[in-house]
């Protein structure tokens, strides 16, 4: 990958931010127009998100950064997705994984990926295995004869890798699940541009394989170590990606209600029995139209709410109530974006008429992203743990974990576990 040397801006304040995600969204959304760029490797807009400063804006105030608020960062992903949903999972994407860099041990290499950041190096991921294997599968890192960390695999749906500085790995060893962190530079890595979804494209969600690296340790935190309890992740560990991925729908189904309301006023013409001279004036249109705001308001509404609920849970993690209401809010987020974005994208031809659909227009950007990126996990499983709540008082989890504790609760049941908190089986959560 070749690209240019950018000196991203150090933005001052949440609302320096805010400003910089719509100035950067503005230049993105003109590149997502063109229909010729759909299959495309987003370089420029990569670029041009990086080189805003808005990739920096999570970065804690005692490294150097502002610190941005849950909200201002959940915001600046709705804002890109708008433009490009694409694009604005390499953003969300890149939030989740640094979060890792700030825990890490105080030394040299903390301080080179601080700074890389800084600098708009973006990070990706590589934690899905082909095949129905989990997070972690086939790919496997082990000592070789002479003790040095090697890892071999492969990995799909490695969201922003093809254009990331740094890739962050999920793996199996001796010692139960490790991540690893590695270089895009690194000898025996492999980054393919082999995305072939409909949509989503410019989320370069492709492959990545690992030849025998020779793995540096300090690149590999320790392995998780809790005797096979579930709450070595914290009960909200995935309620910060999934916050994100409910910005990104919600993005998109803005951005599908502007194209659309502009599509009418510039360019459809009025349907003969209404009797007016204007589309936009259209009596049907103008209902139609009112009930995609109401679905996008919802979504934004509900995911500026889960966002808030995630700061004030940031500034109380001891609230079992409002962790309870986090999960519960962004699950409401998910749905709600989910519903909007896939409603709008693919309705809005029904309204518009059969000149919308040419590929001059490329209004179908907007339903195959909503259509693709909704398929990440299934939102049945968010209402299930809301409906599971409200109905019998089951206090709500996230996927992930909330299958770890099923699996514990059938391995006690079946006398192959000890009970939770007994001396065998108690651990330190994360």
């Amino acid at each position: 990958m070749t690209t240019t040397t950018i000196t991203p801006p150090r933005l001052a304040s949440d609302a320096e931010g805010i400003a910089a995600a719509h100035e950067a969204a503005g230049r993105i959304a003109r590149l997502a127009r063109d229909a010729s760029f759909n299959d495309s490797v987003p370089h420029e807009a990569a670029e041009i998100l990086s080189a805003s400063g808005i990739t920096s804006i999570y970065v804690p105030r005692e490294f150097g950064g502002i610190g941005a608020s849950i909200e201002t960062v959940v915001e600046t992903v709705r804002i890109i997705s708008a433009a490009d949903g694409g694009v604005g999972q390499l953003l969300q994407i890149h939030n989740v994984m640094i979060r890792g860099v700030f825990s890490r041990a105080d030394d040299e290499f903390r301080a080179r990926l601080i700074a890389d950041i800084f600098a708009g190096k973006r990070f990706g991921n590589a934690l899905a295995e082909g095949k129905g294997k989990g997070k972690g599968g086939g790919t496997r890192l082990s000592r070789d004869q002479r003790g040095v960390w090697r890892l071999n695999g492969r990995k799909t749906f490695a969201t922003g890798c093809y254009l990331a500085e740094w890739i962050s790995i999920s793996a199996t060893s001796d010692d139960g699940p490790v991540g690893v962190l590695l270089n895009r530079d690194t000898p025996g890595l492999t980054l393919e541009d082999d995305w072939d979804a409909y949509g989503q494209q410019h989320s370069v969600s492709g492959s990545v394989s690992f030849d025998n690296i020779e793995v540096d340790p300090r690149f590999a935190p320790k392995a998780n170590t809790g005797g096979g309890s579930p709450d070595f992740m914290p009960r909200t560990g995935l309620t910060w990606p999934q916050i994100l991925h409910a910005a990104i729908d919600t993005g998109i189904a803005r951005g599908a209600l502007d194209a659309a309301t502009a599509y009418i006023r510039d360019n459809m013409r009025a349907w003969p029995e209404a009797g007016v001279d204007r589309a936009a004036d259209e009596q049907y249109t103008i209902k139609r139209i009112g009930e995609y705001a109401v679905a996008v308001r919802a979504a934004e509404s509900a995911l500026r709410y889960a966002a808030r609920t995630f700061d004030h849970f940031k500034a109380d993690p001891g609230n079992r109530a409002l962790e309870d209401e986090l999960i519960l809010a962004t699950a409401t987020a998910r749905a709600q974006s989910d519903e909007a974005s896939v409603f709008i994208g693919s309705d809005l031809f029904s309204l518009t008429g059969a000149n919308s659909t040419l590929d001059k227009w490329n209004l179908q950007r907007f339903w195959a992203d909503a259509r693709v990126h909704t398929t990440h996990d299934p939102i049945r499983w968010r209402i299930y743990h809301i409906g599971n709540y409200y109905l019998n008082g089951i206090p709500p989890d996230e996927y992930g974990r909330a299958a770890r504790l099923r699996q514990q609760e059938i391995a006690i049941a079946t006398n192959s576990l000890p009970a939770p908190n007994s001396p065998a089986t108690e651990a330190s959560p994360s």
